[in-house]
């Protein structure tokens, strides 16, 4: 089969930031090195930090004493930064620039006396760090039937979670532009996630199908994936190469590949590889 694999496509720039920290880390401590969460979310990549020594820990109290905390790319609520500082941890924070502007905006609007509202994921760990930056009081909401129940608020401010499509962001301001007098609204979609999106949407059109390489748990892949759909309902999501099958190839002479923000370029060259050496399949009589 034929193989394009789209621009943009694999690590952004926040996640290579959280994994060049993360590696320096366990380069230069001595002790326990623990994150509170898996760094980013690919599960190829949380394994080999952990092979390295990085710790996974679920909550602060998992924290060893002592220890260097890693702050995951997602964020986190100030008072688990302030909780890590009084426990005597060592705090490296690898938050992604675009999720601090958000957490930045989000808190400055609630001192401003707005109402936030953050279009988003509410169990997204970005998201629950960003509502924890206005110290629980913004609500979280994600599609416009949510967004046309809300009661009138006079003063609103809106922040997105960084990995939605701008298309989804702006049908659901579109509702909540009629649901307050004056609202404010703050772009934090991650730029290069945009720019992803973007070409994949480009490529998918022109092949008979897309496959998207992330994890399960990522939620910028999932949106890659989406939004893709929408232009070309054959895509196929995947975490790992071995998950390929001739049999969903049946009929299909061109494939485009794209991978979300945490997909080691790796991953991405296998999955091309075994696409490349797959044989069209012709479609069933």
């Amino acid at each position: 089969m034929d193989v394009i694999v789209a621009d943009n496509a694999g690590f952004c720039f926040g996640v290579k930031r959280a994994i060049k920290m993360a590696n320096e880390t366990l380069d230069q401590a001595s002790g326990t090195v623990q994150a509170l969460g898996p760094l980013i979310h690919n599960p190829q990549v949380v394994a080999a930090f952990q092979r390295r020594g990085l710790q996974v820990a679920g909550s602060l109290e998992e924290l060893s004493t002592g220890a260097t905390i890693v702050i995951r790319s997602h964020g986190v609520g100030p008072e688990v930064k302030k909780g890590a500082v009084e426990k005597g941890l060592r705090v490296v924070d690898t938050t992604c620039p675009f999720v601090t502007k958000a957490q930045e905006y989000a808190g400055r609007l609630i001192a401003d006396g707005y109402k936030v509202v953050v279009i988003g994921d509410a169990h997204h760990p970005e998201v629950v760090g960003i509502v924890a930056h206005t110290s629980g009081k913004a609500i979280v909401l994600d599609t416009i039937a949510e967004a046309n129940a809300l009661k009138f608020i006079p003063r609103m401010g809106v922040v997105f979670q960084t990995t939605h499509s701008i298309m989804h962001v702006q049908e659901v301001v579109g509702a909540l532009l009629k649901r307050g007098k004056e609202v404010r609204v703050f772009n934090t979609l991650c730029g290069a996630t945009t720019a992803m999106q973007k070409t994949a949407v480009e490529l998918a059109p022109e092949v008979d199908a897309m496959v998207i390489v992330g994890g399960r748990q990522s939620a910028n892949t999932a949106q890659l994936a989406e939004v893709c759909r929408k232009v070309n309902p054959r895509v196929l999501m995947i975490e790992f190469a071995a998950e390929l099958t001739t049999e969903w190839f049946s009929g299909v002479r061109r494939v485009g590949v794209s991978a979300g923000a945490s997909t080691p370029d790796e991953v991405i060259a296998e999955v091309v590889d075994r696409l490349t050496q797959m044989e069209p399949v012709p479609i069933p009589a």
